[in-house]
């Protein structure tokens, strides 16, 4: 029970960096146009379903009766069987598109039999109740795929044109490198699958979550204007109304203004009031919108 607690809050980490990481690429997705990022996205998504099912194989097993657990498992490990068949043809198309090289027939045919033999040794592991056999080769597939496409990118560093994007791919390469012994015991151990997926996966999404941190603290921001009086003007605002104007803006409450002016609270609500009037608004909030549209 230990076990899987500490799993489960294995899988929580990396699903909680995961989320981060796919809200952020969509948001760099609407602010760029770049192709790749559409296909990024997909791919993270479909990664991150990757771990919420077998988060669920977990809870399954942990929180449900034997009949319950044996029917939801099947579902589970279908849908699970699935989204990694489309993975193993994904991630190469994916890879050769950050390349910026074709995806010749070969491999074309090459990874789409290996999501169908994937997809087949899943059917049987399910039918001979998780064999041995049937889960290291899946563990085999899978990773022999996601290290095939690691070489193609390490042999190709120097064709991928944005600097940024080729610096991730370079960690993402010594990541790889550095998973090789715990991913290669998996294949061996396929239970391992439960901690080594969770920590690469995690892993990952905090390489490309600070690539979009750094992304985001290097946009310009839009310069903030300042509200003079030629601003109000044209509504017959006062001096002294431009200054009660002014602290609104700020956020400054009338006790504040008051204060803030060396005027009691009643000559601020005395003008407050003619400000609305004149201005022909009925709260803060539509005033601070027809300042922001002037």
């Amino acid at each position: 029970m230990l076990n899987q607690g500490l799993t489960i809050l294995l899988y929580m980490f990396a699903f909680a960096t995961g989320c981060m990481t796919l809200v952020l690429s969509v948001v760099f997705h609407i602010r760029e146009s770049y192709e790749w990022t559409k296909y990024f996205i997909v791919f993270h998504a479909s990664l991150l379903l990757v771990m919420v099912l077998q988060v669920l194989n977990v809870f399954v097993d942990v929180f449900l009766g034997n009949t319950v657990a044996s029917v939801t498992g099947i579902v589970i490990q279908s849908l699970l069987a699935a989204n990694v068949s489309f993975l193993i043809a994904f991630v190469p198309f994916f890879t050769t598109w950050i390349i910026a090289q074709p995806w010749r027939n070969p491999f074309r045919v090459l990874f789409f039999f290996l999501a169908g033999a994937y997809m087949a040794l899943s059917v049987l592991d399910m039918i001979f109740s998780s064999t041995w056999v049937f889960q290291s080769s899946m563990m085999l597939v899978f990773v022999s795929t996601l290290f095939f496409c690691i070489f193609v990118i390490v042999k190709n560093l120097k064709t991928i044109i944005q600097p940024d994007v080729r610096t991730v791919s370079k960690a993402i390469i010594i990541l790889s490198f550095v998973m090789i012994p715990l991913l290669a015991i998996s294949i061996v151990f396929p239970d391992l699958r439960y901690i080594s997926y969770p920590i690469y996966f995690m892993a990952f999404s905090i390489i490309i979550l600070v690539y979009l941190f750094i992304y985001f603290k290097r946009m310009p921001h839009a310069p903030v204007r300042e509200l003079t009086y030629e601003h109000v003007s044209k509504f017959h605002i006062t001096e002294r109304e431009y200054e009660v104007v002014k602290h609104i803006k700020s956020g400054f409450t009338n006790k504040e203004i008051a204060s803030a002016l060396g005027i009691s609270v009643n000559t601020v609500n005395n003008h407050v009031a003619n400000i609305f009037f004149k201005m022909q608004v009925r709260s803060r909030i539509d005033l601070l919108n027809v300042l922001n549209q002037e």
